[in-house]
């Protein structure tokens, strides 16, 4: 399976609010997440996307002289 650029835009700007309200859904549960854990979550998510995206492209095609 291919990660296309528009897809890899998609998820990027889709796991920024999650990880925003990620807090927020600790709350209910009553467990107190600091704000590095959730900037170290999506700083983490961000890297494996970046590997996963690079892992995936397709290799650049030879030029044609």
């Amino acid at each position: 399976m291919r990660m296309t650029r528009a897809g890899l835009l998609v998820l990027v700007a889709f796991s920024i609010p999650v990880a925003i309200e990620l807090r927020v859904l600790f709350g209910f549960f009553g467990v107190k997440l600091p704000l590095t854990a959730s900037i170290v979550f999506e700083a983490v998510f961000l890297l494996l996307i970046a590997v996963f995206y690079n892992v995936s492209a397709e290799p650049k095609s030879a030029t044609k002289n």
